[in-house]
């Protein structure tokens, strides 16, 4: 196997307590699926542009956080739930975040091609 570094940032999302426990209220049945001591299997990967440095990566998620916290609230809670209008601080205190500016890919690159 060869490895292929690419030239992408990685944003990692994992929801939080606080979101889990919302969802568990709303849903009672989801308490038997959620681990709250481990909710890393409950991650998202996005790819984001490569960047110079770390803080244009903070830049970037301040500026694009609505669709990602968006598709974190679609997957747990229903929408007539949320809070309205949605902010950077509900991203805050829903979910952790974190980057990774070394992503590498494990498939060929013409994997995509097909």
């Amino acid at each position: 196997m060869e490895l292929y570094d690419i030239n992408r940032v990685a944003l990692i999302i994992s929801p939080n307590e606080a979101l889990l426990q919302w969802a568990i209220n709303e849903d009672h049945t989801l308490a038997e699926q959620i681990d709250l001591d481990d909710p890393s299997d409950l991650s998202t990967v996005y790819l984001l542009p490569d960047f110079d440095d770390i803080e244009e990566a903070d830049d970037w998620i301040e500026d694009n956080y609505l669709p990602i916290l968006e598709t974190l609230l679609e997957e747990w809670i229903p929408d007539e739930s949320w809070p309205d209008p949605l902010e950077f601080s509900h991203l805050e205190k829903f979910a952790e975040y974190s980057f990774s500016n070394v992503v590498i890919d494990t498939v060929d690159p013409s994997y995509d091609e097909d």
